[in-house]
């Protein structure tokens, strides 16, 4: 008994995977081009986003904490999730270049 070979799945999985990576690489883009989070010795202040701006602009002496998470990825490609805690909520920033640097500049300033 003859089958078909499971290897000929082979380039509609790479079909697949180009479809779905022209929809997300723009969006990608976009996050790139419109996050960012700056630090001074007295504010941190954080923007993203386009049509719904997300601006964080908070003092650092009511920042409570820094946590970083990382996936595999992340730790591969030196990138993870901000989230800055402060007496009025939490910020959360996705897929940030070097975070260990940014906590660790906060930090240092607090």
């Amino acid at each position: 008994m003859f089958r078909v070979s499971w290897l000929t799945i082979i380039p509609h999985l790479l079909a697949m995977i180009v479809f779905v990576g022209f929809i997300t690489l723009p969006i990608q883009i976009l996050r790139i081009l419109t996050t960012k989070i700056e630090v001074d010795k007295n504010m941190v202040y954080g923007k993203r986003g386009i049509l719904k701006k997300d601006i964080m602009n908070s003092p650092i002496k009511h920042i409570q904490s820094v946590r970083v998470d990382r996936s595999l990825f992340g730790r591969i490609f030196r990138y993870g999730d901000i989230v800055i805690t402060t007496a009025g909520g939490n910020y959360f920033y996705k897929q940030m270049g070097n975070p260990e640097r940014i906590r660790e500049v906060i930090n240092g300033y607090m």
